[in-house]
């Protein structure tokens, strides 16, 4: 069953993001009816959303308070983007789902990627109908709220993707496996591999069936990685303030183990959702 620990935080909102603490621990019941979930997405307002085998999809607007079953059928979702009252999820067998009305139900869209381990992992929506969507070894963009995908040509070199982000509807991303970021400010249509220091963090860039990794940059120069951190481990939030150049590190205290954990950031870069697949754990860090 899914234990649900709401984590909150304190963030300074201003120019930086940057955490200054944490606070308070507040852990609810456990969820009823449930399946093997894979992914998890909670935004700033309380509002939340669960996916996993056989497509099943539950959805809070009560911070976890209570839960109810979407109207959706689909394969497995391994991938979750929420953008005010839309949510969009991909999966198993190139299915795409998208909600209009905070998740009470969902309808297909067109199909991207292919089955398991090639299926769609990663999504960004910047607007209801601009957007990005990924599997690790693909990239495609929409204009039309995922009735349509344009397949992008990856920058070169680039190894299997860990994360996307497309933050204005120009200016986007890109991070592969190999801890090489990539930006673009034409939709993905041509690329510009930064000189990052991000390989001097031991991040857990290993691929898994969803996300491992989370990453939004408000504008060109702030950005923010959620990642867990290897040797020794520990989850952790990085901050770049020049454009992924340079990072700050500052480490999430929690006496959870989140080694197999999913990890979604929302689009305002306050709410961090961690789901433990091994013990079906969702904890959220909201911050201020």
């Amino acid at each position: 069953m899914i234990l649900l620990s709401i984590i909150c935080c304190i963030f300074i909102s201003c120019k930086t993001t940057q955490p200054t603490g944490w606070r308070s621990v507040i852990h609810k019941s456990p969820l009823e009816k449930i399946v093997t979930y894979y992914h998890a997405a909670f935004d700033s307002s309380g509002f939340g959303v669960v996916t996993g085998f056989a497509g099943q999809i539950y959805y809070t607007t009560d911070a976890a308070a209570s839960w109810k079953l979407a109207s959706s059928r689909s394969f497995c979702l391994f991938a979750l983007e929420i953008n005010d009252a839309y949510v969009w999820a991909c999966g198993d067998k190139g299915n795409v789902r998208v909600s209009k009305n905070q998740a009470k139900s969902f309808d297909i869209v067109k199909d991207f990627g292919r089955s398991d381990p090639h299926h769609c992992r990663f999504l960004s929506f910047v607007s209801v109908k601009t957007g990005w969507i990924a599997s690790p070894y693909s990239l495609a963009l929409t204009q039309d709220g995922g009735r349509n995908w344009t397949a992008l040509i990856l920058p070169e070199d680039c190894a299997r993707i860990a994360a996307i982000d497309l933050f204005s509807e120009q200016e986007g991303m890109l991070l592969d496996e190999k801890g090489t970021l990539y930006n673009t400010s034409d939709q993905g249509l041509t690329w510009r591999k930064l000189a990052s220091t991000l390989k001097n963090y031991k991040l857990d860039l290993n691929i898994y069936k969803s996300s491992a990794l989370a990453m939004r940059f408000k504008d060109a120069e702030q950005g923010m990685i959620v990642a867990k951190l290897l040797q020794p481990f520990s989850c952790a939030v990085l901050f770049t303030q020049n454009g992924g150049i340079t990072w700050t590190q500052k480490n999430i205290s929690t006496d959870h183990d989140y080694r197999k954990s999913s990890i979604y950031l929302s689009r305002d870069m306050r709410t961090i959702t961690l789901l433990d697949a091994e013990n079906q754990t969702v904890s959220v860090f909201e911050s201020r």
